[in-house]
């Protein structure tokens, strides 16, 4: 595309003069020095002031350090994609940005100075009312302020011993125990506090995979600690949460590095679809849109049916039961994660572990299927050493409740000295529980090989569920702050789900129904902190932790 520069210059009479630039480079620089393309003479103009390119068909403007700084539509920026009626300051330039076909016309107005008799005359005039007339040499007023500073500021502080006027400002809380100890951050004079210093107490996680790789292609690209966290601020901006700074550099990741994965995200309304991790069939882990059906599936070696356990009136331990998604998925004590599911506190009242009806108090244990075959084993030796003993237990009509219709149990009870007999029960009641009842209900598993395989072992393996604890793992969510909303508000497919590989999670349109970015009435203000953490704090390790007496005594010294 063509940038066209049209500078319209107003003469003393009123006369309009338009002096056509066009240029077809890639980039092109805008300032006062003579590297630039589009050359203003304004004092407030920078030598170097902003640069223009095309990204994606649209005509971005960056700030380059200038000192007026860049304004779009009267609101700073550092980068911003350029509209057709949008007006740009640079200091006390506008231009006005309008959109033609293939190309792209700036127009700024100028008003040059009269020539002539009349401009010399005003330029006399005007002389009569300036200040610098009236005052001494330049170098004499910078000299006295030189030396008043130095009173002020050194001298006086020295003398009276009150440092305030050396404070920056109000510590942060956070930092309050070692607000006397200047040096713990800043261990070098009139220098700026590195990295360094702030990760000799702080112990955090990386800001994302390869982002080291990525500054280090990108010098200028300044990255501290106090980039973000600026202290003597009080308790305001340690913590930097405005979105402009994520999407100075995330709305343009491909321009900065062609190779990079990572999606370019200019707002909330333009982010790409949530993304969750998933293991495919060759066991590679691959982060794929929520909304690809085909792809984004739960893979979890569970068997799971939300229809049929949200159905009003299930058979329960003491009666009927009618579960809720808050009988098995209920929120920890932070109200942010989960609780795990387990089969105790979950499924037992509802689910049997049970393999006789003879024994119906007799259960396999759960959570380890090398137990199964000895458990079984020791419970038909329990009733070979009975034998016909009055005490053998009846049949129960609550096992018979718990166990799918047309399971095949042992029908004989094992007599004294029939060890085979046994051997036999115990491996035709581990083979129903693995292939028609109990475990096979919830699990997937395997047989053994014939080599691994021995008289006293189980014979088969459940498979590991591996059921994720977090699904959007590159970003946080609290199902505290959605409390007042129904689960089936954001999982509306839950109960028409059949299989385990249902992932029921919401897509990005549905939360874009109650957020949005800024302040828009009637939606909650959501910026890139509330969903995204640029890193993690970790706990400090054993060897820098430190008594509190011999740090107070080191704070008053």
């Amino acid at each position: 595309m063509i940038i066209r520069h049209i500078q319209q210059k107003i003469g003393v009479g009123g006369a309009k003069e338009s002096l056509v630039s066009e240029f077809t480079s890639p980039e092109v620089v805008i300032g006062r020095g003579g590297d630039a393309q589009i050359i203003f003479s304004s004092q407030r103009v920078s030598l170097t002031h902003a640069k223009l390119s095309f990204v994606e068909g649209a005509l971005v403007i960056a700030d380059q350090s200038s000192l007026a700084g860049v304004r779009v539509n009267g609101r700073r920026v550092a980068r911003a994609n350029l509209a057709s009626g949008d007006v740009i300051e640079l200091g006390d330039v506008e231009i006005r940005v309008e959109y033609e076909g293939e190309s792209v016309q700036l127009t700024s107005t100028c008003a040059p100075a009269a020539e002539g008799s009349l401009s010399e005359t005003l330029a006399k005039k005007v002389d009569r009312f300036k200040i610098e007339g009236y005052l001494p040499a330049m170098r004499t007023i910078c000299l006295g302020v030189i030396i008043l500073s130095a009173v002020v500021f050194v001298a006086y502080p020295f003398a009276s011993r009150d440092f305030r006027s050396w404070n920056s400002g109000p510590i942060s809380n956070s930092h309050k125990l070692i607000e006397a100890d200047c040096q713990k951050c800043h261990a070098e004079p009139f220098a700026r506090v590195q990295d360094r210093e702030c990760l000799s107490c702080h112990q955090l996680t990386k800001h994302a995979e390869r982002f080291d790789q990525f500054t280090s292609k990108h010098p200028g690209l300044e990255m501290r600690c106090a980039t973000c966290h600026a202290e003597h601020n009080g308790d305001q901006g340690l913590i930097n949460k405005e979105s402009d700074f994520c999407v100075s550099c995330h709305s343009s990741m491909k321009e900065r590095d062609p190779k990079t994965t990572v999606l370019d995200v200019a707002s909330l309304a333009a982010h790409p679809q949530f993304h969750v991790s998933v293991r495919g069939q060759d066991g590679v882990e691959r982060r794929v849109p929520v909304d690809d059906t085909a792809r984004a599936t739960d893979q979890s070696q569970i068997k799971l049916n939300h229809k049929v356990h949200l159905r009003p009136g299930l058979r329960g331990k003491d009666g009927p039961v009618t579960l809720e998604c808050s009988s098995c998925h209920q929120v920890n004590k932070d109200f942010k994660t989960l609780k795990p599911i387990s089969f105790d506190s979950h499924c037992r009242d509802c689910h049997s572990l049970g393999f006789d009806e003879r024994l119906p108090y007799a259960e396999v244990p759960h959570g380890d299927s090398e137990a199964v075959y000895p458990a079984l084993f020791t419970e038909y030796t329990k009733m070979l050493l009975l034998g016909d003993d009055e005490s053998l237990p009846n049949p129960s009509k609550d096992l018979q409740r718990m166990m799918p219709r047309g399971s095949a149990l042992p029908s004989t009870t094992p007599k004294a000295g029939d060890v085979s007999a046994v051997v036999s029960s115990a491996r035709e009641a581990e083979k129903q529980l693995f292939t028609r009842t109990g475990c096979f209900l919830c699990h997937s598993f395997s047989e053994k090989p014939d080599q691994e395989r021995t008289d006293t072992n189980s014979r088969y393996v459940v498979k590991d569920p591996a059921i994720p604890d977090v699904w959007f793992s590159r970003a946080r969510f609290s199902h505290g702050a959605h409390e007042e909303f129904s689960c089936e508000s954001c999982h509306s497919k839950t109960r028409e789900s059949t299989k385990t590989a249902d992932l029921l999670l919401p897509e990005k349109d549905l939360c874009l129904q109650c957020h949005a970015q800024g302040d828009v009435q009637g939606y909650v203000r959501s910026g890139c902190a509330e969903c995204h953490s640029y890193h993690d704090a970790l706990g400090i390790p054993p060897e820098k932790k430190q008594s509190i007496d011999g740090y107070l005594r080191g704070l008053t010294r």
